[in-house]
């Protein structure tokens, strides 16, 4: 797995409760509902290239990020991404809160866009109910631990919590992690055993259980069906691609063409060009 654990950290418990007290009442938008099969993934911006909250999604552009509204109303966010990064790089810091029950189709990430980018997570609020994933890997980001993300691999979100789940994502244009971070990279990509999560083989009673969700799958179950399958990836053994390789089998087995097409467009969406 390339995504790794860079550091854990020391966080200001009474500074961050303030932070996130005061992120209760910002404006949210749902620019990445497209990744999300069931629940509800909000965001804001903290940096980006104009300073503004309109700008809400990723671009290419030149030069470096100017704090929000929203990033200026953390004083202790802003204080740590100052101190852990060379903020010259950064291009967006978003503040993302993903609500409880919620899942991400699995996707990669840039596509749509030319420069190299390097991604963080700092996670604020979460607990161990909450997955992250990378291709067949399934693997906690930790309270205070920071996070170098590959997005450029399949990885999804599964929250299996009943609290919000808030991370800060940094976006950099640069060539390698060490270029963002103030002070060394550890000698060894650390991914911490403790982190990764058990999970039992898919058994073939499962998969034709599964498969056999062919006999309901209409264009009104279709997203709970696509929902239930991303759930299988962090409960069971099978990766993020497999996901979309099972809603492929079943809609051709319901024969409805037009879902099947509906699979695959979606897969391509999400993992080759959009």
């Amino acid at each position: 797995m390339r995504s790794h654990r860079i550091a854990a950290l020391r966080l200001d418990e009474e500074r961050l409760a303030a932070d996130l007290a005061a992120s209760e009442g910002f404006a949210y938008n749902d620019s990445y509902a497209d990744f999300v099969s069931t629940g509800l993934l909000r965001s804001t911006m903290l940096w980006n290239q104009t300073g503004s909250l309109d700008e809400s999604s990723l671009g290419d552009y030149e030069g470096s990020a100017r704090p929000t509204p929203h990033g200026e109303a953390l004083p202790y966010v802003s204080e740590l991404i100052d101190r852990l990064f060379h903020t010259r790089y950064l291009k967006y810091a978003r503040f993302m809160r993903l609500a409880p029950g919620s899942v991400y189709v699995p996707h990669r990430d840039f596509l749509e866009l030319k420069g190299d980018m390097v991604r963080v997570h700092i996670p604020l609020q979460t607990d161990d109910s909450v997955f992250a994933s990378e291709d067949d890997t399934v693997f906690r980001m930790r309270l205070g631990e920071l996070w170098c993300l590959d997005a450029t691999r399949t990885h999804s979100v599964g929250s299996f919590s009943a609290r919000d789940r808030v991370h800060v994502v940094c976006d950099f244009t640069a060539d390698s992690l060490q270029q963002v971070l103030v002070g060394e990279l550890p000698a060894e990509p650390d991914v911490p055993a403790g982190n990764i999560a058990l999970r039992p083989p898919l058994d073939e009673q499962r998969r034709s259980a599964l498969l056999g969700l062919a006999t309901i799958l209409d264009e009104h179950t279709y997203q709970e069906v696509q929902t239930l399958l991303i759930k299988q990836h962090f409960l069971t053994e099978i990766s993020g691609d497999e996901v979309f390789v099972l809603m492929k089998q079943i809609a051709a087995r319901s024969g409805r063409t037009d879902l099947l097409d509906r699979a695959t467009a979606h897969e391509e969406y999400c993992m080759v060009r959009r």
